[in-house]
């Protein structure tokens, strides 16, 4: 994550120095970079939330594979099973490979949403800015990385490789399209559909794959010890007694961190800031749309802290 964070501060630094001027009838400069930084500001948080939890997916499986054996002593710690393919305790659900090729698609989403909303708002978008064509060069070879990993077990890794390829294309015609207005339109049309491509894929990720299964487990987790205590209590000590209760009472903080918390609005609210950013780009730039993106725009940023905090939370109550 820390290569996301490097790129999550070069972003905002080029939308800063690339609006420097608006057309008449339109707010200050100033007023104008304050709602782009907002949405490099939650775009960036968003990412680094997305990441904790797709890497916590890999370690809550093992734990609650080896939970299980903790609790059933008659279940044997394997590295692999039966027809040979690795159990949770040397396996995973998500490579690191394959959670970083998932937060360079978001940091593309929010380097193309910015440049969106630069050629919008600004009578000369200027050129690409060298810490984006940086960013852009690492970005190009995104679709090769997402190709390679679906052939490595990643099921869904290939369903990202169009419209990563496609917007990775649609962003570099932006920076090089000389005539502003034919740009915009241009990107906005065929960027549109890859950005909702890509953030459909996020949420089926998390809404299909890593929700279900993180709450199955904790579910499991929370029946094993209460059958253990109900199978041994007559057996157990009282301090063996008060240390298997405090076990249950945490896992079943955790499973109702699980239940609660709603990650998957870090892809909605994603969703939603970058419609809101077309939207704008769309409209005549008067003061009233002014206003509006920067009311979106902390909207956007709100509702990533309280998803955000969420992912806290379920950490916090796995003792992570």
């Amino acid at each position: 994550m820390r290569r996301m964070r490097g790129w999550a501060r070069a972003v905002p630094g080029a939308s800063l120095a690339l609006v420097l001027a608006l057309g008449p009838g339109c707010k200050t400069p100033g007023s104008y970079r304050e709602p782009v930084a907002r949405f490099q500001a939650g775009t960036a948080q968003a990412s680094t939330a997305l990441g904790e939890y797709y890497a916590g997916m890999n370690r809550f499986e093992r734990d609650v594979y080896l939970d299980e054996r903790l609790y059933d002593p008659g279940l044997e710690v394997l590295a692999t099973d039966a027809r040979g393919q690795p159990t949770p305790l040397l396996g995973s659900i998500f490579s690191p490979e394959s959670i970083q090729a998932r937060m360079d698609a978001i940091a593309l989403l929010g380097l193309y949403a910015e440049r969106l909303a630069t050629l919008a708002g600004a009578e000369h978008p200027g050129k690409l800015p060298e810490g984006t064509r940086v960013l852009g060069k690492q970005l190009g070879a995104l679709g090769q990385q997402l190709e390679s990993l679906s052939k490595k077990g990643d099921a869904s890794a290939s369903r990202y490789v169009e419209p990563v390829a496609t917007l990775v294309g649609v962003l570099g015609s932006l920076y090089l399209e000389n005539k502003q207005g034919q740009a915009l339109q241009q990107g906005i049309e065929r960027g549109e559909p890859q950005v909702q491509a890509i953030i459909d894929l996020l949420e089926t990720d998390l809404v299909e794959v890593l929700g279900p299964q993180r709450l199955t487990g904790a579910k499991q987790a929370l029946a094993s010890r209460v059958v253990f205590y109900n199978t041994h209590k007559d057996k157990l000590s009282l301090a063996d007694r008060r240390a298997v209760l405090e076990d249950i009472r945490r896992a079943s903080e955790a499973y109702e961190a699980l239940v609660v918390a709603n990650p998957v609005d870090l892809a909605r609210a994603l969703r939603d800031a970058h419609a809101e950013l077309v939207r704008f780009a769309r409209a005549e730039r008067s003061l009233s749309s002014f206003e509006e993106l920067s009311a979106s725009m902390r909207a956007f940023q709100d509702r990533v802290e309280v998803a955000a905090a969420a992912v806290q939370r379920i950490q916090k109550s796995e003792g992570k």
